[in-house]
């Protein structure tokens, strides 16, 4: 077993660094949430009564998810605490966007929730890991 650990050890300490890998996450969750915030414009008190909610919440969702994603990217562009800081905060709002969305338009048992929406489980997971996971330096 220690021939294993060892292995896995060297083989780690052997991978190259990769200091950007935070983009193929970011990305991604920022380009879904500036389209999703976009399709809320121009705001519509039908569009958002059709959805169940009042055009006050239909707007605060849609300007949320452009600040989230734009939160997202300049998360990635700056350096320090602060970027940190507006990472995790970015990552926390976007999993409160998506959970909304699951509430609001995918509503079911958790069970079906897993096998049957991916696509909003995936981004409410990239979400809480931006907000739960400290940026690597470099």
């Amino acid at each position: 077993m220690s021939d294993i650990s060892g292995f896995i050890d060297r083989t780690a300490q052997n991978m190259p660094r990769v200091s950007h890998a935070h983009w193929v996450l970011r990305l991604p969750l920022a380009l879904v949430l500036v389209q999703y915030g976009l399709d809320k414009f121009p705001l519509s008190a039908d569009v958002a009564a059709g959805w169940g909610l009042p055009l006050f919440l239909w707007a605060l969702a849609g300007i949320g998810e452009l600040v989230v994603a734009a939160m997202l990217i300049a998360g990635g562009l700056w350096r320090g605490p602060a970027a940190e800081v507006i990472t995790r905060l970015a990552g926390a709002g976007a999993a409160v966007i998506v959970t909304g969305v699951l509430i609001v338009a995918y509503w079911a048992p958790p069970l079906d929730l897993i096998l049957f929406n991916q696509f909003h489980i995936l981004l409410l997971a990239v979400g809480l890991y931006l907000a739960l996971t400290p940026r690597p330096l470099g």
